[in-house]
């Protein structure tokens, strides 16, 4: 994957996030990400676990929708 094939990134502590979530092993996430007054939401997003982090990666092919702050 090349990196203009990724918007970003948001990474959690694994043991936290296991205790909120649950282990992230097969499970799809949806985010909402919200930057100059407009939401992005990435949907169907797979968590990697690396380092005791879980980091997901948001890319445009998970990008579902846009809304922009009225």
């Amino acid at each position: 994957m090349r990196l203009s094939d990724i918007d970003g990134q948001i990474a959690y502590d694994l043991d936290e996030f296991c205790k909120d979530h649950g282990h992230p092993l097969g499970k799809l996430f949806t985010f909402e990400v919200t930057s100059d007054a407009v939401t992005y939401v990435y949907a169907d997003v797979v968590g990697t676990v690396r380092d005791g982090k879980v980091i997901f990666e948001l890319s445009r092919d998970d990008l579902v929708g846009m809304r922009k702050a009225h």
